[in-house]
């Protein structure tokens, strides 16, 4: 039937009301594993310095009865230091918007404060695990912190050709060399094509459960002959590494040190218009990254 004539449609109309709901929709990916299951302490310089030390290698040990003692040579311990990273993020919000009734928030100030600052919360934990090298900086370049991929050079498995899958053998291999090193893996971060690929090792019991009707192909503990190994999907590895397998030992050899905690500062006004800044100051104490170790270079889709 054909819509009678001079019908006043919405199309028509200029009064209608917007149907906004006050609902702000956000699925960003807010995985920081990494910072928040490694400890803090405090930092008090831009270059924060630590000390390791090792036994001598178990030897043959047998000593003549009454025989003179005499001192052996004591080797000093390893000297460590890492810089301190300052990260921000800034947001401008005019006075007229402040003023102005907005849907899904009462105060945009509030409301950047948070979304800012669960934004940089992602970028220190992509600086934390993924940065590859350390920097002193100067009067016009940033001190950068070096993370766990720059630190972990003892037990790294690399792969040469991008066409190698990670195998259970392969995985294996690099969490016995942690352990020969006197390390004990215990969590494995991945991005989502090689926690497929431990999903499907040999050793995996497939089941289907037979009142569910569900068929369950997922390890999130792997029972290795090293340890219980966490198994864990990380976006930030998987969207900028995700051809490598960071196996990394008790987390009491990853320690955050703060020069500046997270803290909001609201900065000068030169207009009319409220600036503020999210910052923070940081580094990485990587107390011995021999007991951690990666896989790099495998293949991925």
């Amino acid at each position: 039937m054909a819509t009678p004539t001079n019908t006043f449609q919405t199309y028509q109309s200029i009064g209608n009301r917007e149907d906004l709901i006050d609902i702000i929709t956000n699925i960003s990916p807010m995985d920081t594993w990494f910072t928040s299951n490694t400890g803090s302490t405090r930092a008090i310089s831009t270059f924060h310095e630590w000390q390791t030390d090792s036994l001598d290698t178990a030897a043959a040990n047998a000593q003549i009865e009454g025989n003179d003692a005499a001192g052996a040579a004591i080797t000093p311990t390893v000297r460590l230091g890492n810089y301190t990273q300052i990260l921000w993020k800034v947001f401008v919000i005019s006075e007229t918007q402040r003023a102005i009734v907005a849907a899904g928030r009462n105060d945009e100030v509030d409301y950047q404060t948070l979304k800012m600052s669960k934004a940089l919360a992602r970028d220190i934990e992509y600086a934390l695990l993924l940065n590859a090298s350390s920097a002193a900086g100067a009067s016009a370049t940033a001190r950068q912190l070096k993370g766990v991929l720059g630190w972990i050079t003892s037990n790294v498995t690399t792969v040469s050709a991008t066409t190698v899958a990670l195998t259970e053998a392969l995985y294996n291999k690099n969490l016995a060399a942690i352990w020969a090193a006197g390390g004990y893996p215990t969590v494995t971060l991945v991005g989502s094509y090689q926690k497929q690929q431990i999903s499907g090792f040999t050793s995996n019991v497939r089941r289907i459960e037979a009142e569910e009707k569900k068929l369950v192909n997922s390890v999130d503990v792997y029972e290795s002959d090293f340890g219980m190994i966490m198994v864990r999907l990380h976006h930030i590895l998987n969207d900028n590494f995700p051809g490598y397998v960071v196996n990394l030992g008790v987390m009491e050899l990853w320690v955050k040190a703060w020069l500046r905690p997270v803290n909001r500062i609201e900065l000068a006004k030169t207009g009319s218009a409220d600036k503020y800044k999210i910052e923070s100051e940081l580094t990485l104490e990587s107390r011995n990254q021999a007991g951690s170790g990666m896989i790099t270079g495998l293949f991925f889709v």
